[in-house]
């Protein structure tokens, strides 16, 4: 099922929620920063999301949309209810958190892409740690590009 054109961040939004994931829209550090503040639940998993549209057209009408998307899937606690903390190693952020956020992202790329009929051309994964005012750590794909 696949969405309608341009309306990639309704979908991943509906993906979100359906992981019971809270959902962020638009990267700005203030607005995502405010967004991830109101309503977030610390335990709960967090995915910030926005695009860039590049359209080909057979005509008048739109063909293929590229779609380079940022997607930040973040918690500020770990399986073992551990808190993120500014005391942590790297190496402990790595071990508690980052590695099973990387899997996290990166399984739900796939189940994203599939479940909406997109092509995936990339979605090179990295992470941030202690980001915004609630201290989250984020696995980061900066510019995954999905064809629609």
């Amino acid at each position: 099922m696949s969405f309608a054109q341009f309306d990639i961040i309704g979908a991943l939004e509906a993906y979100a929620l359906s992981m019971g994931w809270h959902f962020v829209y638009r990267f700005d550090n203030f607005y995502a920063n405010i967004g991830i503040m109101k309503e977030y639940i610390p335990s709960e998993l967090v995915l910030l999301a926005d695009f860039k549209a590049d359209p080909t057209y057979a005509g008048k009408h739109v063909s293929e949309i590229r779609y380079t998307c940022l997607l930040m899937l973040g918690r500020k606690f770990d399986a073992d209810g551990i808190e993120a903390s500014l005391d942590e190693t790297s190496k402990q952020k790595y071990d508690r958190r980052l590695r099973e956020l990387a899997q996290l992202l990166a399984a739900a790329i796939g189940e994203f892409s599939c479940a909406n009929e997109l092509t995936i051309i990339s979605a090179p994964i990295t992470v941030d740690i202690n980001v915004y005012d609630t201290n989250l750590d984020f696995a980061i794909s900066e510019n995954a590009i999905f064809v629609q």
